[in-house]
């Protein structure tokens, strides 16, 4: 258990209630994000309405790190969760971190969440007052909505997480045809990459269609009004060269913010870097909780209400830990920087490769990845030529900002390597004990 809270009960004044909406491997596949192939009139409509992020950045392109940092406010090496908690990874958060259900509850909110969380193992490590739909049942989840707030303590504001996992594969649905797709850049435009994304998109439209649903009943329940909605995805879509890689496609995000107030007024989208660490100070913010200090994100209240004149951040760092294939990096509104801590091959993009693959296999001559990658990225945002050589003083100037944050999160990297939990099981069962 984590011990004492981080600040005494709020004060007993009704706040804004809160609805964090989260989806699978979605990156910023949306119409709203110029994914016109896609149909998301719903999504599309919270954007049109609230606040839209061009440049929301996932502080890994991992499910359970990304969702982690989200919950926190904090970043992976800060809070414990790296990779997947779920077998063979085994990560999870720290003993002592505290998640936004938790501090939500303490400051008097009634919590609920229905369908996927994918940060603990046991829902229970989360805090949350009451859990539904285990089943993670998508058209259960949307009506849940309503049935929370109906149901709910008038006199408590709350806070609901409604999970969506239908965009994380296997896709369900089945396409007529695979005409009317969008075929990301850094991907070759084969029969079989085209087959998949159309099952794919198929799967957001009926994910747009249950955020539809989701919004009804809040309106429909009169709550609509008074509450934050929050869209945000994990990471970037389940394709080579953008989940499980620190690259623009991988570490992407649609995020999608509107409630009452000018905090959540916006004509244009927002173009300010914004990482998802910042959620959670934000939204703290805007509904008047006080946000802990061990939060490592920044609230975006001021300047999204027009307080103040620049954005809080003009930076966001990322970070891929898995075993061998370790990256650290710092996205800004011009470059994207990747230093890369374990062996591996150049891939040279597009690439044309089973769609489901991780990252396509490269021959044995391939160039050896270099410890420093750079990528323009407003003239290549598909990440697809590296111009680190071309720039060598941008890549120093931004390799001392990934050092320095680096050792402001006590990442693990600066201590000469990363103890992962399969290798501490593994010792463990070596020596006869127990390897939980």
């Amino acid at each position: 258990m984590r011990g004492p809270p981080y600040f005494a009960m709020a004060s007993s004044e009704r706040r804004q209630n809160v609805v964090l909406i989260t989806s699978h491997d979605i990156g910023q596949h949306l119409g709203c994000y110029g994914v016109d192939a896609v149909e998301t009139p719903n999504l599309d409509g919270l954007a049109a309405s609230g606040v839209q992020f061009e440049n929301a950045v996932a502080t890994t392109p991992v499910c359970s790190p990304s969702r982690g940092s989200l919950l926190t406010g904090r970043y992976p090496q800060s809070n414990g969760l790296l990779g997947l908690t779920h077998s063979p990874w085994w990560w999870q958060l720290g003993d002592g971190e505290a998640t936004m259900p938790e501090l939500l509850g303490e400051a008097g909110y009634e919590t609920h969440l229905s369908g996927l969380q994918h940060v603990a193992p046991d829902a229970e490590r989360l805090g949350f007052d009451r859990r539904h739909n285990p089943e993670r049942d998508a058209e259960r989840t949307a009506e849940l909505a309503g049935e929370i707030f109906a149901d709910a303590d008038g006199d408590r504001p709350v806070y609901a997480q409604l999970g969506f996992s239908e965009t994380h594969r296997s896709f369900d649905r089945e396409p007529d045809d695979v005409d009317d797709v969008f075929v990301p850049g850094y991907l070759e435009d084969t029969e079989e990459i085209r087959a998949d994304l159309a099952r794919f998109q198929l799967e957001i439209e009926y994910l747009d269609e249950q955020v539809g649903v989701l919004l009804d009943n809040l309106e429909a329940q009169g709550v609509r009004d008074e509450t934050i909605v929050v869209f945000a995805a994990d990471h970037g879509i389940p394709y080579p060269g953008a989940k499980w890689w620190c690259r623009d496609p991988g570490v992407g995000i649609s995020l999608l913010m509107d409630g009452p107030g000018p905090a959540f007024e916006a004509d244009d989208p927002v173009e300010s870097v914004i990482s998802n660490v910042d959620v959670l100070p934000t939204l703290f913010d805007a509904a008047d909780v006080p946000i802990p200090e061990r939060v490592e994100g920044v609230s975006f209240r001021d300047f999204l209400g027009g307080v103040a004149d620049d954005p809080p951040r003009d930076a966001a760092f990322t970070q891929y830990t898995n075993e061998g294939d370790e990256a650290r990096g710092v996205v800004t509104a011009e470059y994207n920087l990747i230093r890369n801590f374990g062996a591996g091959r150049t891939i040279d993009y597009p690439v044309a490769t089973d769609p489901t693959s991780r990252s396509p296999n490269q021959p044995p001559g391939s160039e050896p990845r270099p410890y420093a990658q750079l990528y323009d990225r407003a003239a290549d945002p598909d990440n697809m030529a590296d111009v680190a050589d071309q720039h060598p003083d941008v890549v120093s100037a931004l390799s001392d900002r990934v050092r320095a944050w680096m050792a402001r999160v006590d990442d693990p990297l600066l201590r000469g390597g990363i103890r992962y939990p399969y290798h501490r099981r593994a010792m463990r069962d070596l020596h006869g004990a127990d390897p939980r």
